[in-house]
């Protein structure tokens, strides 16, 4: 009954390492799991000018640190664009669009995975995509593109895809992964029971062989036993008296109980030999257990909020408005600028333009540098629209420019609003996009200030034009502000026979201010400086503003008996500081001055 015993746990020993291989070999699932949008079960998507492929795609239950492949097929050229979520979703806005969510399968064993598409709709057709400074990266394809979900770990990013933005969006995808939770659970188990039912059948087999060898009565009462003798002394001369040479075996010799250990040496061999094979053929792919990360864990622990630009965001703004505003210098055509320039900046280049078409004294407007960066403030709301603060110190500029760029919406692009070159001795904070502290404050808002930035603008204003005003206790000294007044003073000599009145006022709705990493808030403000020139007599001439005024005019002469009025349109860039400061470092100071002649008109 033992030997058959044996071999019965023998075959099932067997059978169950077998099977544990044929799981892991024959009976495996495939290596790669495939799902596609032209899957019988997903309906076909409707056209759209846009495709959005979200991040769902790389969140394959169970895919492990494995990031997934993608094969996107479209007709003609196309662009595929990478761009946090939330500025796909804003630039996407209410324009129909299909959009990639995830994959969805059948079932424990991931059956008949496919691409979910959802299908928006809305406008039929969008401007094109690709020229907006939204996108971290962008691809142009044609035809055909195989491509690794690649994305940095921390935030939430998705790809846009669009031909022109009327006609419709490829949307003939393919995702493939690794599949690293196909296996059986039993695996495992079956790879442990099957060497220990080898092994437990080889020891009864063996045993019974033993038995065997020994003849019919080794095991109990011999033939020759009377009944009621004692069975352990005549069981000790059976085993003296083997019929053998030498007495009792000594251990290798035939017959004796060495004869015994040898089988059973050699049963353990043949153990060994089966765990061993069961060992190599165990080494398989990891299980969903082993410990590998998730692939919807960020790095560093949490998800980090990305600010508005990327520093290879800025590069690419910055060079592509330095490049419009030279573009415009070197034609001197102020509608070149319109693409990337507009506001004060805009209407300044255009005066500058026009102040040198009228006279050669009028010196060039201070060019825009892309680079190098000496400090940059982003807002940190992402809302719309979107400010940054740059300054900037290029080889052609006497001093650093303070620059302001602007993006009005998701579909416009960031335009220079202000370039305003720094006063000598100025100071600035040094920041990076890493500071998120780039709070937009309105001008009315004192917190955590000293005072509003609409009355540090209002105070700077008024002693620009008069050195005895109050707010001359709140300024730092700067001697820029010096050669203004002393300018103006110059102004009242040189012309004894007129009346000159200066009075400067800030442009509604044309200030931008940040909050800086120190607390500070840095204001920058358009004004309006206002000379009027008056005759001190009746019928009297009075001249003033040479050619340039006369031109600006569009007067022969700059000669009137009535009067001159000139607007010079001026940029300031002023530092309040934050609240709590004492001393000198609660004053305000004049980090930045730029001005143009705006309008002359004779009265």
């Amino acid at each position: 009954m033992r030997g058959i015993s044996g071999v019965v746990a023998l075959v099932l020993g067997l059978v169950a390492l077998f099977g544990a291989i044929g799981l892991q070999t024959v009976w495996a699932p495939p290596t790669t799991l495939t799902a596609s949008t032209n899957s019988a079960a997903v309906d076909a998507p409707a056209d759209a000018p846009l495709t959005v492929i979200t991040g769902g795609i790389n969140e394959v239950v169970d895919a492990g640190d494995e990031a997934v492949e993608y094969t996107l097929t479209g007709e003609g050229d196309y662009t595929v664009m990478l761009g946090q979520t939330r500025d796909v979703e804003a630039w996407v806005g209410e324009a129909a669009h299909n959009t990639v969510t995830g994959i969805e399968t059948e079932g424990s064993d991931r059956q008949d995975p496919r691409v979910v598409v959802e299908h928006t709709e809305g406008e039929a057709t969008v401007p094109d995509p690709a020229g907006s400074d939204l996108w971290v990266d962008l691809q142009e394809a044609s035809g055909t593109i195989e491509q690794r979900w690649s994305v940095p770990s921390e935030g939430d990013w998705s790809l846009l895809v669009a031909a022109d933005g009327t006609e419709p969006a490829p949307m003939d995808m393919t995702v493939t992964w690794t599949n690293t939770v196909g296996d059986s659970p039993w695996i495992v188990p079956l790879y442990i029971i099957g060497p220990l039912l080898i092994l437990v059948g080889l020891a009864l087999i063996a045993w019974a062989l033993i038995r065997r060898r020994r003849g019919p009565g080794s095991g109990g009462q011999r033939p020759d036993q009377h009944p009621g003798q004692h069975s352990g002394q005549q069981g000790a001369r059976g085993a003296g008296a083997s019929g053998l040479p030498g007495g009792p075996g000594r251990p290798g010799e035939p017959g004796g109980s060495g004869g015994s250990h040898a089988v059973r040496s050699r049963v353990a061999g043949a153990a060994v030999a089966v765990l061993t094979l069961a060992g190599l053929a165990g080494a398989g792919p990891a299980t969903a257990d082993s410990g590998a990360p998730s692939a919807d864990a960020p790095a560093g622990g949490g998800q980090e909020q990305y600010p508005i630009v990327t520093d290879s965001q800025l590069e690419r703004i910055l060079g592509k408005v330095a490049g419009i505003v030279e573009q415009g210098d070197e034609a001197q055509d102020a509608g070149a600028l319109e693409y990337r320039v507009s506001g004060p900046a805009l209407e300044m280049r255009r005066d500058n333009y026009e102040n040198r078409g009228f006279s050669d004294d009028v010196q060039a407007a201070e060019p825009v540098a892309a680079s190098p960066v000496v400090s940059v403030v982003a807002q940190a709301d992402p809302s719309f629209p979107r400010s940054l603060l740059v300054v900037t110190e290029g080889e052609g500029n006497s001093n650093p420019q303070l620059l302001v760029l602007r993006q009005e919406s998701a579909r416009t692009n960031y335009n220079l609003i202000s370039n305003t070159p720094m006063t000598p001795g100025a100071q600035f904070p040094s920041s990076d996009l890493s500071f998120t502290g780039g709070e937009v404050i309105a001008s009315d808002d004192s917190s955590g200030l000293v005072m509003t930035p609409g009355q540090a603008i209002s105070g700077v204003a008024t002693y620009l034009t008069d050195p005895e005003a109050d707010f001359a206790d709140r300024m730092v000294e700067n001697p820029a502000i010096d050669q203004i007044h002393e300018y103006q003073a110059t102004l009242e000599e040189d012309t004894p026979d007129a009346t000159i009145d200066i009075a400067r006022k800030a442009i509604p709705g044309e200030a931008t201010t940040m909050r800086l990493p120190d607390g500070s808030a840095l204001v920058v403000s358009v004004i309006d400086n206002i000379v009027d020139v008056t005759p001190d007599e009746p019928g009297a001439t009075v001249g003033f503003g040479g050619d340039l005024a006369a031109a600006k005019a569009g007067e022969d002469s700059n000669e009137t008996t009535t009067g001159i009025s000139m607007t010079y349109r001026e940029v300031l860039a002023v530092r309040v500081p934050a609240e709590g400061a004492t001393g000198d470092d609660a004053k305000v100071s004049l980090v930045g001055m730029t001005d143009e002649l705006h309008a002359v008109s004779f009265e």
